[in-house]
Order: C-alpha cells, then sequence, then structure tokens
C-alpha cells in the first residue's frame, strides 16, 4: 500500500471535486442497531468505501462497538485513504500502536480529556505527524479549545455517556459551528447523519465534512448509499439559523 493521504489534504481535495466529503465509519456493532456488519466482511465495506468515493475512513477500536485492533490493520492494508482510530485514546502508548497498525489520525475526545492533557496529546500527535481528530459536544468544551490549523474538530450528534443514542436526528451541531470556526483545520459533523438532505443541510451551514457510520452499514448498499450522501443537491440549501 502506498503512502496513506494526509487528513486535511484529502478533505480539500474532494471540496474541490464539488462533492461532500465524507469519512464513512466502520464498526462491527452499535448499542442501538445492533450487528452492523453481519454477513459482510471488512474488505467488501472498505470496497464499497472506496468506489463510493469516501474521504476517508474511520474504523472504529473500542469495545463499546466490537470493535479490535486488528480490524484496523486489516483495513489499512487495503487503502491508501486516511484511516481514524475511533477510540478511548488518552496516551502516548496508544498513539503509537495507532500508527503501527495503520492509522494516521486518532480521536481525541474532550470530554474525557483535562485541558492540558488534550494539549499533551494534540502535541504529541503533530510530532508524530498524526491528525488529532478532536470530538467535542457542548459550546463549553469548544470554547476551551486551543486553536491548532494542523487538528480536525468533530463535533458530535451523540452523548458519549449515552453511547450510540443520537440527538436532535443528527442536525443538533449547528448551534456550535460558529464557536469552532477558525480553531481547526476543519470542521466535521459527527453521528446521526441518514438522509442525502440532511447531509446537504450541514454541509451548507459550513461543516467541511461529515462521519457517518451506522446509515451507511444499514444500507442495502453502502456504496449507493455513500454516494447519496456525497452528492451536492442542485438547489441552493439556505444556512440554517444558528441558535
Amino acid at each position: 500500500m502506498s503512502q496513506r493521504q494526509a487528513w486535511l489534504e484529502r478533505i480539500a481535495n474532494v471540496k474541490a471535486t464539488k462533492r461532500i466529503p465524507i469519512i464513512a465509519e466502520i464498526k462491527p456493532s452499535s448499542p442501538s442497531a445492533g450487528q452492523l456488519l453481519k454477513e459482510r466482511s471488512i474488505e467488501d465495506i472498505v470496497d464499497a468505501y472506496v468506489t463510493g468515493g469516501a474521504a476517508c475512513i474511520s474504523v472504529v477500536t473500542g469495545r463499546w462497538f466490537g470493535g479490535e485492533l486488528d480490524m484496523l490493520a486489516r483495513v489499512a492494508k487495503l487503502t491508501s485513504l486516511p484511516l481514524l482510530r475511533k477510540d478511548l485514546i488518552v496516551n502516548l502508548d496508544q498513539i503509537k500502536k495507532s500508527i503501527d497498525y495503520g492509522a494516521n489520525a486518532v480521536l481525541l475526545t474532550k470530554k474525557v480529556l483535562q485541558p492540558s492533557h488534550l494539549e499533551k496529546m494534540i502535541d504529541l500527535c503533530l510530532s508524530l505527524q498524526v491528525t488529532p481528530f478532536i470530538e467535542v459536544a457542548t459550546e463549553e468544551e469548544i470554547a476551551s479549545l486551543p486553536s491548532y490549523q494542523q487538528t480536525i474538530i468533530g463535533i458530535a450528534n451523540r452523548d458519549i455517556a449515552r453511547k450510540e443514542m443520537d440527538l436532535d436526528s443528527g442536525l443538533k451541531s449547528f448551534s456550535l459551528i460558529a464557536g469552532a470556526k477558525g480553531k481547526a483545520g476543519a470542521l466535521i459533523s459527527a453521528s446521526g447523519i441518514s438522509t442525502s438532505l440532511e447531509a446537504n443541510v450541514l454541509y451548507a451551514a459550513g461543516f467541511d465534512g461529515l462521519l457517518v457510520g451506522t446509515s451507511l452499514l444499514q444500507a442495502q448498499d453502502p456504496l449507493i448509499a455513500l454516494q447519496k450522501l456525497s452528492t451536492k443537491i442542485p438547489a441552493a440549501i439556505p444556512e440554517p439559523a444558528l441558535a
């Protein structure tokens, strides 16, 4: 496999093609949706995501979702797309192991990291050429974030304390856009996105891309579902009023 593509560059390149960048997620199960892979293999899903035009791929290695590190290694052998290890990452050893298994981005969850430790983790990631994907869910979490243009901020439409329970049909994050703008190289809306209309409204509101997992994996054909989500609706969609 050739050298893995850089996250921010890949997102920008997909935007330049007039498509919505989709970070397509792989996870075996969801507490709310049950088993997601079913009879399909990791290879089947990766092929659908790559062929369908995914900007990047997120691999959930957390046990809540039936994930494991070996799954990340399998995905890394199949594609050179940017890969996110999605788990509760809290120390240097986990970052290094993520690299060893093929990821070039890791999830840093603001809710579980003290401000000084989060900054340390960001600096460690950048020193190792790993993109920090910082997940936030509230105005308070965003306000306390440092500004790093080499990072990605993911605004979650779910509460990690309630695991996979989606909030407000995946559109909770509108009110948080303004506070996050300018604090990172890209702003991503994550979780609870299932329709092309939702994807287009979120993109029009100012997100640089979307992280989508459950709805793609529940689709009869993830490739077609991904293509629909990444297609911009021709009619202009007005930006929703920010709460």
